[in-house]
């Protein structure tokens, strides 16, 4: 299972859907893909349905690297606002709703713009084609 967090409508913050737009493209992945905004207290659900999970979103910060893939580890603290989890809150919310534990990585893709606009920006381009060839030798 793979979520695509993000928004195409706001440049780089469309890297999340991008991603799932070319694994469905590439037809080699044979899970199930989710679009989302951003993650809610039903995803946790949805993901206690699964193996194996990975969450895929645009990186804003200092991030040295094009795209990060690491583990999602769970800190023991279901933190979140009033409309968004992290990857990490919805994980212990499916420990502790469900009892369930799925494998789970979060795929981060470096962007440089945010604003209205549905293109990515010529360098987000080149971090997806980037994720998308690190995640296509794992898939």
């Amino acid at each position: 299972m793979i979520f695509g967090i993000g928004n195409s409508s706001r440049q780089d913050d469309g890297l999340g859907w991008a991603f799932l737009d070319e694994i469905e493209k590439k037809n080699t992945f044979k899970g199930e893909l989710h679009y989302r905004y951003q993650l809610n207290i039903e995803d946790a659900e949805t993901v206690s349905n699964a193996e194996q999970v990975i969450f895929v979103d645009a990186f804003a910060g200092k991030q040295e690297k094009n795209c990060v893939f690491e583990e999602c580890t769970l800190n023991g603290e279901i933190t979140f606002t009033t409309h968004a989890l992290n990857p990490e809150a919805i994980m212990a919310l499916c420990k502790d709703v469900y009892a369930k534990q799925p494998k789970a990585w979060v795929l981060k893709i470096k962007g440089n713009k945010w604003e209205l606009g549905k293109s990515l920006t010529p360098n987000a381009k080149q971090n997806l084609t980037e994720a998308i060839n690190l995640i296509t030798k794992m898939i």
